[in-house]
Parts: structure tokens; C-alpha cells; sequence
């Protein structure tokens, strides 16, 4: 009871003003290497279009351009402080893309901040061709990578309250892949990372 109320009043919604300076200067940068080894293992070779919904202050968007130059990535946010050139801001719950327009699409720690999951993976059905991966953070993590992460946090409050707050309130996989099966995704693959505390679900 007490994990779903934060979750409803505190998580589904995009960051603004000063929780996305504060995202952006004090918390993305704990993810540390975490884009750089994400890419090593989508095999991104030969794929035309990838989808970063909800890229945030763009870290990974931007680290997939400069390791694949010609890939075409389609970085969207609906938050008006991430708003920049290069980025279209849409909801995940209505994305402006054609069917079957995107081959892999990346939700990276931004599935449990959109109002309804089950309407975001539902659009996310209708506009990948090939797979979608979830990277979230996960509330089953051990303590060795809960501060893998927490203690790279750049502000103290943040990072005692990363614990109880943040990670341990995050939807857990099975509620997502539940979510994803219902609108006709089927789970090819979920481990857990082996550094930070999330979770990599990657769905077909």
C-alpha cells in the first residue's frame, strides 16, 4: 500500500524544474558506465532507428550517436526542462511516430514515470518492428549494487533516501513483463545488471 501510493504520488510524471536540474547535476551521472555497456550489448549493428523515450538530459542518446554514427535516433521526452534541438517532446502514452516505424526502442529508467505503463507499451507495440528494451531500476537488488549506484549520488539527502525511496518503490519486473504480455510482447530475455541496480528486460 504504502510502495503504490508513492509510486502514484511522487513517480508518474516526467521531471520538471528544479527535480530535472537536480536529475540531471545530482542523480544520471551514478549510472556511471551503465550507457556505455548497455550499447555493447543491444547489437545495434545494422539497425536504422532506435527509439530513447523518455531520454531525460539525453546521456544515452547521445552516447549512441557517437558509437554509431549512422543510426538515426529518435530521442523523445515530455518534459519541457529536457526540451531541447533534437528531441521530440511526446508522452510515451501517444508517441508521434508512424506504425512499425522504429527497430529497437530503449526505456531506460523512465517505464515506471509515464501516468500509464500499460498505455505507453501498448504505443510502444504499435511503433517497434523489432524489440524494445527495458533497463528500470529494480527493488530486488542487493546491497552491493543499491550503492553501486547511492553512493555516487551527488547530494546527501538523495543518497540516503535512494534506498528506501527510490529503488525499493520502482515496479518490479514481473508487474512490467505482466504489463508488456498484455498488449502482445513476448520476453525474450531478463537479467539483472551486474554493477547498478536494474533490471534489463528486452521484449519482441
Amino acid at each position: 500500500m504504502f510502495v503504490a501510493l508513492l509510486d502514484r504520488l511522487l513517480y508518474r510524471r516526467p521531471f520538471e524544474g528544479e527535480s530535472a536540474r537536480r536529475y540531471a547535476r545530482a542523480e544520471r551521472p551514478a549510472f556511471g558506465d551503465l550507457d556505455e555497456r548497455l550499447l555493447d550489448g543491444l547489437g545495434l549493428t545494422g539497425t536504422e532507428r532506435l527509439l530513447d523515450l523518455g531520454c531525460g538530459p539525453g546521456t544515452f542518446a547521445r552516447a549512441a550517436r557517437a558509437r554509431h554514427p549512422g543510426l538515426c535516433v529518435v530521442a523523445v521526452e515530455p518534459s519541457r526542462d529536457f526540451a531541447r534541438a533534437g528531441v521530440v517532446r511526446a508522452s510515451g502514452e501517444a508517441l508521434p511516430l508512424a506504425d512499425a516505424s522504429i527497430d529497437v526502442a530503449i526505456c531506460l529508467s523512465s517505464i515506471r514515470h509515464v501516468r500509464d505503463r500499460a498505455r505507453t507499451l501498448r504505443e510502444l507495440r504499435r511503433v517497434v518492428r523489432q524489440r524494445l528494451v527495458i533497463v528500470e531500476l529494480d527493488p530486488a537488488a542487493s546491497a552491493t549494487r543499491l550503492h553501486a549506484h547511492a553512493d555516487h549520488i551527488r547530494s546527501p539527502i538523495l543518497r540516503h533516501a535512494f534506498g528506501p525511496l527510490v529503488l525499493r518503490t520502482a515496479p518490479p519486473a514481473t508487474t512490467i513483463a505482466a504489463l508488456a504480455r498484455g498488449v502482445g510482447f513476448s520476453l525474450r530475455a531478463l537479467r539483472a545488471d551486474p554493477v547498478q541496480p536494474v533490471y534489463i528486460m528486452e521484449l519482441a
